[in-house]
């Protein structure tokens, strides 16, 4: 049986989330929970917020998440907050058992699919591959992260990349290494930009299926990315744009 997909934008302080899902949920009081709980911790510990890792024990999920993803990423746990909030608002989708839910936070994916789906690609307003082109997905029978950091918009780094995108199994930690490999994407020209951030995720192959690094009109990958196809026109209608 074919489920309803419902559609939902869901804006909460700094959290813009575009969510599609099978569950047609109320996921607003989750979110609120998720920044009293974020707010406890720095008022608690106010190392919470600084670019380094931190060894702070918690029950709280969202917590558990930020603190390892950043361990993993080498940043600081708020490095990984945008992903980790998609990724809370995704497992309790699951709980639900959610068979077709993606949540986008400000660039942050966190989701689960049972049938083919594009993701759109989008490196900032100018760039030729934005809307232009997606990366085009299969069911998946697992989690999947997808979160970009940038120069531009909401998910920044000290690197000027148009776009650092990488694919894991979990949102938290995509967006700790796009984070922190995206800081890395600095050089003399778009080739070098690209080089040194894709040599630096080299360290990091163990938690990632893939980086992406757009700059300009070039692209750099490591790793198994999906494929990207173009968007600029008519889509199979087995497929999703999101």
């Amino acid at each position: 049986m074919t489920r309803n997909i419902y559609t939902k934008n869901i804006d909460i302080e700094s959290t813009h989330i575009h969510l599609k899902s099978d569950i047609n949920m109320d996921v607003k009081p989750i979110i609120r929970e998720q920044y009293r709980t974020i707010n406890s911790t720095i008022n608690r510990n106010p190392s919470f917020t600084g670019f380094e890792p931190v060894d702070i024990e918690s029950d709280d999920h969202i917590i558990s998440l930020m603190i390892n993803a950043g361990c993993i990423g080498d940043t600081g746990p708020m490095a990984a907050v945008a992903g980790s909030m998609s990724q809370v608002v995704l497992d309790e989708l699951l709980k639900q058992n959610s068979k077709y839910s993606i949540i986008e936070n400000g660039g942050d994916i966190a989701m689960k699919i049972n049938k083919n789906t594009i993701i759109c690609i989008y490196a900032g307003r100018d760039n030729p591959f934005s809307y232009n082109y997606g990366f085009k997905l299969k069911p998946r029978t697992s989690c999947y992260g997808i979160c970009t950091s940038s120069s531009d918009g909401p998910s920044k780094s000290f690197g000027i990349s148009d776009a650092t995108i990488v694919f894991s199994s979990q949102a938290s930690i995509s967006d700790a290494l796009a984070t922190g490999i995206g800081n890395h994407a600095n050089g003399v020209d778009k080739q070098d930009v690209i080089h040194n951030a894709l040599s630096y995720a080299e360290d990091y192959d163990d938690y990632f299926d893939g980086v992406l690094i757009i700059k300009d009109d070039v692209l750099g990958k490591t790793g198994h990315i999906p494929k990207i196809v173009e968007v600029n026109g008519s889509i199979s209608e087995d497929y999703d744009i999101e």
